[in-house]
């Protein structure tokens, strides 16, 4: 399911993206996807929920888009941001936070239709990246760019998968696990850790640190091939 959010003080403005967006996705027969509206930035942050897209009016009541823009990108590098404004001067502020587009809403009509397809490309792409896994007597789908690591205690039975929307966990070993990711996005820094190098925000010392504040250490024996597999990865995204 796709999760979209949408912060706009203006009823006229929220009607008009909802009919464009609706239209659009019942042109691309898109199914599973949900829309939610909010008034202002503060309303949202409450929430506390995770979208796969945010748009987002620039001049809101209270914090303004752009405040709101840099928070989300704090705790989540890969969501996409399409931004609302009035005014072209507003777009400067938004290449700086690498938001996906901006929109003048004057131009609503033409623009977002041709985004909404390309956001919707965007996210089918990214959606096809998961794994199946058993935690208890549930199957749960863990799409790759949800998990921040993978960890097994010494000793222990399961394997924790830590998401940006909690942590579940499998009866496996961690060498199964990563040969069921079949991946190079995951990158194993400790006899039983392993980390998804996307999520990676910087390396200090022997500490990765990733989206959402988590910190995982990193052996001495892995140290210089975990940061040069980070370097190379850093260069050519």
């Amino acid at each position: 399911m796709f999760q979209i959010a949408m912060i706009e003080d203006e009823e006229h403005t929220r009607q008009e993206v909802e009919r464009l967006i609706s239209r659009e996705f019942e042109k691309l027969k898109v199914q599973d996807i949900t829309t939610e509206i909010y008034k202002t930035a503060e309303e949202f942050l409450e929430v506390k929920k995770h979208y796969d897209v945010v748009i987002s009016d620039i001049d809101l009541p209270g914090k303004s888009g752009i405040d709101l823009g840099r928070i989300l990108k704090a705790e989540q590098k890969d969501i996409c941001l399409v931004f609302l404004t009035s005014y072209a001067e507003f777009a400067v502020d938004s290449y700086v936070l690498e938001a996906y587009q901006y929109i003048l809403k004057q131009d609503l009509e033409f623009r977002l239709p041709g985004i909404a397809e390309q956001l919707i490309e965007k996210l089918q792409k990214q959606k096809k990246e998961f794994c199946i896994i058993k935690d208890g007597t549930e199957q749960v789908k863990l799409l790759y760019k949800d998990i921040l690591y993978l960890y097994k205690s010494k000793g222990a039975k399961y394997v924790n998968y830590v998401t940006t929307q909690g942590v579940v966990r499998e009866r496996t070993s961690l060498e199964n696990a990563l040969k069921m990711l079949n991946s190079r996005q995951f990158l194993l820094v400790e006899r039983g850790y392993a980390v998804n190098i996307k999520q990676i925000c910087r390396v200090s010392g022997d500490t990765i640190y990733l989206e959402k504040g988590y910190e995982v250490p990193v052996s001495k024996a892995r140290l210089a091939e975990v940061k040069r597999e980070i370097n190379l990865y850093w260069r050519n995204s």
